[in-house]
């Protein structure tokens, strides 16, 4: 049997050890990573079954830990997407935006789903991880 998406494919199994989402405590743990800037009671009302899953997976990433912020913001420009960075007690962070369409983008930028042809330098989102052999 072959499903067209994981989300077909959820509907009849149980693939809960493949499908990460975060909770509100792992939002909780996100928000005092120290590398954003947000309100959590604002994530946690934005944070639909999208969203919760795109902030396990960049948790589960650590691209946050190893990325210092100012160069995400400097790849995220790039591609134009564009954020504010706060000085907060020293540390640079990522200020999170308000509105659900914006803050998608970003986490979709975060969990790196953009990516630049080598050709024809065109920017496009995947819908996969799957890693190119060289």
């Amino acid at each position: 049997m072959r499903f067209n998406s994981f989300h077909n494919a959820r509907l009849i199994f149980d693939l809960s050890d493949h499908y990460i989402e975060a909770t509100d405590a792992d939002i909780k743990a996100f928000v005092a990573l120290g590398t954003v800037h947000v309100d959590e009671a604002l994530l946690v009302g934005l944070a639909d079954t999208w969203i919760r899953r795109k902030l396990a997976l960049i948790q589960q990433s650590q691209i946050l830990t190893k990325v210092p912020v100012l160069e995400i913001q400097a790849a995220a420009a790039g591609f134009g997407i564009m954020f504010t960075v706060a000085s907060v007690n020293g540390s640079e962070q990522l200020v999170f935006p308000e509105t659900k369409a914006e803050l998608k983008t970003l986490l979709r930028f975060l969990d790196e789903d953009y990516y630049e042809s080598p050709l024809s330098k065109t920017h496009f989102i995947t819908n996969s991880k799957r890693a190119a052999k060289p």
